[in-house]
């Protein structure tokens, strides 16, 4: 006669539980991971806001923002076309010239402003300008946390992986939904760090600086 081991359901049950342990500290990494590069953008916005310089030192490469964000600044000021919607445009003399005369203006101030220290200056003087002459004292900071971030999130246009250790976010401006802004974190050993900003406008130019000086 047979003997039935009636421990075997027992002895199944226990196998199991090293593998949904191991399992669940996958999917845990797995959605760290995913949301990890959410969180340090969210920071790099709380930290510009609040004038964390120390952070930001450490969360962006700003030698490569700068020169990313240097043509989209160019553009803007000295009302250039935008070669991304049209590259092959044939560019007249002015054009050219104010593009040859202005760009090294831009980049010094954009090497000047575009700094940790810099950087949480000119976000604090837009919010007085828009409380003060523009009569909008609109504070986001006495939101909840929860209706701060959903906010947020809905002036998400996309976001997505384009490699393991890289990653884009294109986010609407505040006050102007013509304005984007693109941004490219990337991963190394000390977490992601904002490598890439540029800033692209879906109205014309001349609209653009009306409304970036707004």
């Amino acid at each position: 006669m047979r003997h039935v081991d009636d421990d075997t359901p027992e002895r199944s049950r226990s196998s199991m539980k090293p593998l949904a342990l191991i399992a669940a500290l996958f999917g845990l990494a797995a959605l760290g991971y995913v949301g990890s590069p959410f969180v340090t953008a969210w920071s790099i916005r709380e930290a510009v806001r609040n004038g964390n310089s120390d952070y930001l030192t450490s969360a962006i490469e700003w030698k490569s923002v700068r020169e990313t964000l240097k043509p989209s600044i160019a553009q803007i000021a000295l009302n250039l076309p935008d070669p991304d919607d049209a590259p092959n445009a044939d560019q007249g003399l002015w054009v050219r010239f104010k593009a040859y005369w202005g760009q090294g203006m831009i980049d010094n101030l954009v090497d000047q402003y575009v700094t940790p220290e810099g950087l949480p200056q000119l976000f604090s003087l837009k919010q007085r300008y828009r409380s003060y002459v523009a009569n909008n004292d609109d504070d986001a900071s006495k939101l909840p946390l929860g209706e701060r971030i959903s906010r947020a999130w809905a002036r998400v246009k996309r976001a997505e992986f384009t490699g393991f250790t890289s990653f884009e976010i294109d986010m609407e401006d505040k006050y102007d939904a013509s304005r984007l802004y693109l941004g490219k974190l990337e991963l190394g050993r000390a977490g992601w760090k904002l490598t890439s900003l540029r800033v692209k406008f879906l109205t014309t130019a001349k609209t653009a600086i009306q409304k970036f000086a707004g």
